[in-house]
């Protein structure tokens, strides 16, 4: 009778020890891939707006340590939002992708060349928004600098300090 006991508590020890491990590795399974999620995040920023030949041109960085998939870009001015075609060297881009510590300068167009030129349609701020390989979407935001906003194109005003043509 005593081997018997012994046996069936040994069992009773072997699936406990059993239910133990198997919550072990669920756990660690979560926890892996959990860190995988976290560690996998970009953060595009934009780092510096300017004017290239009467276009607004703005510098986008990703700062996170994973890559930025499908960048969209929005200029808003008050409550009017336009979405923006980015031109990256001199193409427009339809996927804009960056990967981690890419910077990538990027000319803001949207409906065309001159929508946000220096006709008085020029955003106030830029909406930023993309997803990680994860899919997790991310959303930012970039005031551009007052004195972008209204600059006129470098030819208009050397043709005003030239006078009038002799």
């Amino acid at each position: 009778m005593l081997g018997v006991m012994d046996l069936d508590l040994m069992e009773a020890c072997s699936v406990l020890s059993s239910i133990g491990t198997l919550a072990i590795a669920l756990t660690s399974w979560y926890q892996i891939r959990r860190d995988t999620q976290i560690g996998y995040v970009p953060m595009v920023v934009i780092d510096d707006f300017d004017r290239l030949d009467g276009e607004l041109v703005a510098e986008l960085r990703n700062y996170g340590t994973g890559p930025a998939l499908d960048v969209k870009l929005w200029g808003m001015r008050g409550k009017e939002r336009v979405p923006i075609a980015p031109v990256v060297e001199g193409r427009r881009v339809s996927g804009l992708h960056l990967a981690p510590a890419e910077a990538k300068r990027v000319h803001l167009a949207a409906g065309g060349p001159s929508r946000h030129g220096v006709d008085g349609n020029t955003p106030e701020v830029i909406v930023l928004r993309y997803q990680s390989v994860r899919g997790r979407r991310f959303e930012e935001r970039a005031e551009i600098p007052q004195d972008l906003r209204n600059v006129e194109p470098q030819s208009k005003l050397e043709r005003a300090r030239s006078g009038p043509p002799e």
